[in-house]
């Protein structure tokens, strides 16, 4: 005898609040026949009958009453997994975790965070910064669904993929003679006071590779951790920096501008996520809102400035 099936159930509930088999079927937007079929088949599941039929009512039983006890209970389940997997269909309710390198956990990662939560309260987040070399032990750990590094991951139980191409930006204050230029070239910085980041910071020997591709001497007269501090550090008026465009992500008051180096400067961005191990939508979603907002910051920093407006014609009074 096969056990009852979720139709079969639905239909018996829907006869019980309904009293009748035309009623059911309405509700149930289904035809009688139809209705008649699943409760059969209810009663051969169950193995005793459920109704007294009668002057086109159905009058349940004793057995019925005690199954409709049990059965409303399930349904009324099956609706909250129902609903359940609607809002995680919808991304409205979930977990997600992520480690990032400092320079996008500084701004981009929480503001990505923030859009994630503004549109779906009942999520939970938890986002962590740790050093590109670090990343790899906080993903072996189960630390995180995801990782994002300026280094690929050499472990056997990890994988990485290239993410986004992070460009190195220059940082001017406001009133520097280079700032009005649209980009600069790096021959041009020959000399220039640099804020650098340290010399541990894996962007330093890029800089540092540019400038000597260029012929242009490289004069730090200060080495800082963050871009952050070196881009207040320029805002100051104490030299120039080359960033990543993950920087200009920050609230500005206009002391420093942005310009992007004719002779492009970049970093690779790794992926990391556990091998072997499909990634979750909400945490895809998360994933996506960064890489979105990479690619928006970058494309609205190298954008030509609109130029001045031409002086309109003076019409001639007649």
């Amino acid at each position: 005898m096969a056990p009852p099936n979720v139709r079969q159930l639905s239909a018996f509930n829907a006869i019980m609040k309904a009293g009748s088999v035309t009623e059911a079927a309405e509700r149930l937007f289904v035809s009688q026949p139809a209705v008649t079929k699943l409760l059969k088949g209810f009663e051969e599941a169950c193995g005793f009958s459920l109704f007294e039929r009668g002057q086109g009512r159905l009058k349940p039983t004793a057995e019925a009453r005690q199954m409709f006890a049990e059965t409303e209970k399930l349904e009324a389940g099956m609706l909250r997994i129902s609903r359940l997997a609607e809002s995680i269909r919808n991304l409205e309710r979930g977990e997600v975790s992520a480690v990032t390198f400092p320079g996008l956990s500084m701004h981009v990662a929480p503001q990505a965070a923030a859009t994630i939560l503004a549109r779906s309260p009942q999520v939970r987040l938890q986002l962590f910064s740790r050093t590109s070399r670090s990343i790899e032990d906080a993903m072996v750990t189960g630390k995180a669904d995801f990782g994002i590094g300026l280094l690929p991951s050499a472990s056997a139980s990890l994988q990485a993929e290239k993410f986004v191409e992070v460009e190195l930006f220059l940082a001017l204050p406001a009133d520097h003679r280079l700032a009005g230029h649209e980009s600069v070239d790096v021959a041009d910085l020959d000399g220039e006071r640099l804020i650098a980041l340290g010399r541990e910071d894996l962007s330093y020997p890029v800089i540092e590779a540019a400038f000597h591709r260029a012929g242009a001497k490289m004069n730090p007269v200060a080495e800082v951790q963050m871009a952050d501090a070196a881009c207040e550090m320029v805002a100051e008026g104490a030299g120039i920096s080359v960033v990543p465009s993950l920087a200009a992500a920050g609230a500005r008051d206009g002391r420093l501008v942005f310009r992007r180096l004719r002779q492009q400067v970049q970093m690779t961005s790794w992926l990391i996520t556990p091998r072997g191990e499909p990634m979750a939508m909400l945490a895809a979603s998360f994933l996506d809102e960064i890489r979105m907002r990479i690619h928006r910051l970058q494309d609205e920093m190298g954008r030509p400035r609109p130029g001045p407006k031409a002086p309109q014609p003076v019409v001639p009074m007649v």
